[in-house]
Parts: structure tokens; sequence; C-alpha cells
């Protein structure tokens, strides 16, 4: 079946509708029983219903008026002209009741693709639709043959319309509907149709013609389960149509096991059997059917899943490759860079010591007190650069370095280098990382303060250099024993080069400079952030 948007043509529906139901009414009409030639089936209203089903609502006038001329020509030895009409207005509003209500409550094309579809389309066309025209029918055959009753006629002429919408309806919509044929091998597949059907036909003709009861009636029962479950729902259909057409061929022919039944009752008798056979093989069919679809859609699912994961693990395969190979390249860079800069720390300190033994060359010949001792400051500063080269050289570092290394090593070089008469005392209390170019701030000026405090202090000076971590900074005290620094002295405001050199070096690098009160001597401080710290407020 086609969807809303795509309905078949015209002319193509009126002309299947018309052929289809003159065919399907001869058919219906082989199946009456007398004295009142009511049929046992009457498939024609299926014709009529699927034609409706594929056409637009517009249309449909057109398909009823098809539907009626095929009532007209289908009895047109069977039936007058008035009666046949008569019967064509009732099989013309069933099979539009049903279309409508169908359209209305299925979502897109109507099919029977699920138990629901399937249940939703027996209430709706063999049950509801058939009844409400089986009460016009009914009444009809009763005023042609007033001497049996009307509830009777109207069981017979409702089991007769609900069989044919429920045994051709069902087909037409399954057989026609775009639907995923099972993959079999085509040999087996068509070995076992074979088998099946010379089964079904063998056990139909000796339960429902040779017997004459129902005890082999059983035998059936294997063999539709049988094509529900192998052959889907479209081979349940024709199982269920070859059976039928057994069971009413041997009626027609007074044999089998309905034969001692009155002509009505025999009939309903017929229909009812037809239909729970119908019934239930279809359900059972649909059914498997729905769940072979679901596993498939499972497995489906997890083929994909599956096709996922591989796709996922081949591309977290690939990246790791690449990171592998990024980090590997990173790791050489980075080695490379650190080289270089280990190189640089000692080039830079080779050539601090070259300016320094120039300085000093140069300090010879120097005879005027203030140029030579302002040589000798320049001398010491360019010392403790090179000292602090030479430490990062040693140490390996690049980025960041533990300054307390640094303190007694340039403590050492301040006293070698005033002959022994002065004291410089380290104090490290602990650890505490900084940059490299805050480790070179921290040595000029520790080298600034100190020789500044040897430089104010007695004949045999002592200085107390401290250095300790305080949560995120690092603290550098310097303590000497000379004259102290006066009421109101204000170290920003001092006049010399290295007191404004020290601040400045300090402050470039986020630190802060201050003096402490001392009982004895001065105290300054220098805080600088350490690594993994915040940086304090600005200079003080």
């Amino acid at each position: 079946m086609r969807g809303r948007d795509a309905m078949a043509p015209l002319w193509l529906v009126l002309i299947l509708v018309l052929a289809g139901y003159v065919l399907m009414g001869r058919i219906g009409t082989a199946t009456a029983m007398p004295p009142t030639g009511t049929v046992v089936l009457w498939p024609a209203n299926a014709v009529l219903l699927a034609g409706l089903l594929v056409s637009i609502p517009r249309h449909w006038p057109f398909l009823l008026a098809a539907g009626v001329l095929g009532e007209v020509i289908a009895g047109w030895d069977t039936l007058s002209l008035p009666w046949a009409l008569a019967f064509g207005v009732v099989n013309g509003f069933e099979a539009t009741l049903a279309a409508a209500l169908l359209r209305r409550l299925t979502n897109g094309p109507v099919r029977i693709d699920g138990l629901a579809a399937f249940v939703r389309y027996v209430l709706i066309a063999p049950f509801a639709a058939s009844a409400l025209a089986a009460t016009g029918g009914a009444l009809i055959i009763k005023l042609r043959f007033p001497e049996i009753g009307y509830l009777h006629y109207w069981r017979v002429f409702w089991l007769g319309d609900a069989l044919g919408l429920l045994l051709v309806g069902t087909t037409l919509l399954v057989w026609l509907a775009p639907r995923e044929r099972p993959r079999m091998p085509p040999r087996l597949w068509l070995l076992e149709a074979l088998v099946l059907a010379g089964g079904l036909i063998a056990g139909a003709v000796l339960s429902l013609r040779v017997a004459h009861d129902l005890d082999h009636l059983y035998l059936l029962f294997p063999l539709l389960v049988w094509a529900a479950l192998r052959f889907r729902i479209e081979g349940a259909t024709l199982a269920v149509l070859a059976v039928t057409g057994i069971a009413i061929r041997a009626m027609l022919d007074g044999l089998g096991p309905f034969t001692d039944l009155a002509g009505v009752d025999r009939v309903i008798a017929m229909q009812l059997l037809i239909a729970v056979v119908a019934l239930s093989t279809f359900i059972l069919a649909v059914s498997a059917d729905e769940r072979r679809q679901v596993t498939q859609n499972l497995r489906r699912s997890v083929r994909e899943l599956q096709q996922a994961r591989a796709d996922l693990e081949r591309v977290n395969a690939d990246l790791d490759g690449i990171v592998t190979e990024r980090t590997r390249a990173l790791r050489s860079t980075l080695e490379r860079n650190e080289m270089l800069l280990r190189e640089v720390h000692h080039r830079v300190k080779n050539n601090l010591q070259l300016i320094s033994s120039l300085v000093a060359l140069q300090r010879r010949g120097v005879t005027e007190p203030a140029m030579r001792e302002r040589m000798i400051r320049i001398q010491g500063q360019i010392g403790a650069i090179a000292r602090t080269y030479d430490l990062l050289h040693r140490l390996g570092a690049s980025e960041q370095v533990d300054f307390g290394p640094f303190v007694p090593a340039l403590c050492e070089a301040i006293e070698e280098s005033e002959g022994g008469r002065a004291q410089v005392t380290p104090d490290l209390q602990g650890s505490a990382e900084v940059t490299a170019d805050s480790a070179i701030a921290l040595s000029l000026a520790l080298n600034e303060l100190v020789t500044n405090a040897l430089k104010h202090g007695g004949p045999e000076p002592e200085v107390r250099v401290s250095c300790r971590r305080e949560g995120a900074e690092l603290v550098l005290t310097v303590e000497d024993d000379g004259p102290g620094l006066g009421e109101g002295f204000d170290l920003m405001a001092q006049p010399g080069f290295g007191v404004r050199m020290v601040a400045s070096l300090i402050g470039q690098v986020n630190g802060t400079i201050r003096t402490l009160p001392a009982q004895r001597g001065a105290a300054i401080e220098i805080r600088v952030p350490a690594m993994g710290g915040t940086a304090p407020p600005g200079p003080v």
C-alpha cells in the first residue's frame, strides 16, 4: 500500500476495483447456500475497501459507483437489478465506514505491520463495519425470504462479510504493502513450502472433506502454526485461504462434518470455524513477525553498536598514536630547550666572569677612592649575577629553582671578597621555589643589601641572612649589627643608586621590600611570590 501522499492513479484503481469486485463477487456467489442463497463468504467488499484505502477521499464516490456496478455484474444471473442495487449500497456503506475509520485512527498508510494494527483492523472492518452493514443486508434478505428469522439472516450476513474482510482484506493489505521479504536460501525455502503445501492440502481434504466428524480437525493446526511461524503473515494468508476454499467446496458438495446440519446452522458453523482458524493463525503470524522484526532491529542495533565501538577504538588508537607522537616531540623539544637554556646560563656565567675580570683589571689603575669603590661595587654585582647563573646551570633549572642553595653560596662569596673581616651568616628555614628571574633579582638584592650593611658596619661587622617560605611567598631578611637606620628613615627616598636598583629589581618580579623594626642595627625584608602562590599587593 502506498502512503497518503503517493496515491495510485484513479483510472487504475477504478479498473482494478471493478474487475476485482466482479471476480470476488462471482466467487462469493458460488458459495451461496440454498434455499435463500446466503453466501458463506463475501470477499468483494475487501476489494472495494482496498481501493478506498489507496485513494484520496474525493475519489471515493467514483469507486463506490464502480462497486455498485460490480455488484450488478456479479449478480446478473441471480439477482434482479433492484436487489443488486440494494446490496451494492449496503456493501458500499460498509467499505466506506471501514476505510474512514481506519484512515482516521491510523497515522500514515493503513498496513498490517504488527499485532496492534491487525487488532485495530479486525475491530473496525470485520467486526464493527460488517455488523452495521448486516443490519441493512439482513433486512433485504428477510424481505426476499421471510420464512427464516431476521436474526439468523443477520448472523449469516455479518459472518459472510466479516470473513471476506478478514481473509481477503488481510491478504490484500499484506501482499500490497511494501515489506522486507525474508532472506532464505531459494532451494530450501521452495522445498519447505512444497512440503507444507502438500501436508496442508492433505490435512484439509482429510478433515474437512473425507471425514464426517470434527475429530480430525486438529490435524490442521500444527500445519497452520508452521505456516505462521516460518512463512510470516504472507504465508499464513495463503494457508488460510487454501483451507477455507477446501472447506467451502466440501460443504457445497455435501461432504465433510457439516452435512448433518440444517441450512442456516450449517453455514454459521462453517463460518465460525473459518473465523476461528483465520484469527488464531493471523494473530500468531503477526505476533511472530513483530517479534522477528524486533529481534532484527535489536541485532541491527547491536551490529551498529559494535561497528561504532570498533570505529571508536580505531579512532582512540589513532589518537593515542598521535598523542604519543606529539608527546614524544614535545618532550624532545623541551629537553632541547632546557639544554639550550643551560648552555645559555653557562655562557652568560662565563661572559660575566670575563667582564668581572676586566673590571678588576681596570680597577688596578684607578687611584680615586670614590671611583675605585664604585668599581668594586659593580664587580660585586657582576659576581653575584655570575654565581646565580652558575647555580642555575649546576642545578639544571630552567623555569623555576629552589632559592635556598643560593643564599649560602652568595654569603660565602661576599665574605671572601671582604678578605675575612666580616661574618655573613645564612639561615635557611625550609625550601621555597621561585622563577629564574626572581632568583636573579634576589641574588642582586642580597648582594647589594649585604654589601651596604658591611659598608656601614664596624671593623668586624656581622650580617645575618634568613630565607624562608610563608604561605605563597618567599621571605628574605637581611639584618646587621651596625648603627641602625635612625628615626624617620624612608627606604624608598634614599638617593643611593643601590637602593633604587634593589627596589626596581624586586618590583619587576612582583615583590615588595620594606624595613623592619630592630633593637640593634638595621633589618630589611624582601617578599616575592613563590611558585604555586599568588602575588602580594604592590610595593610598600
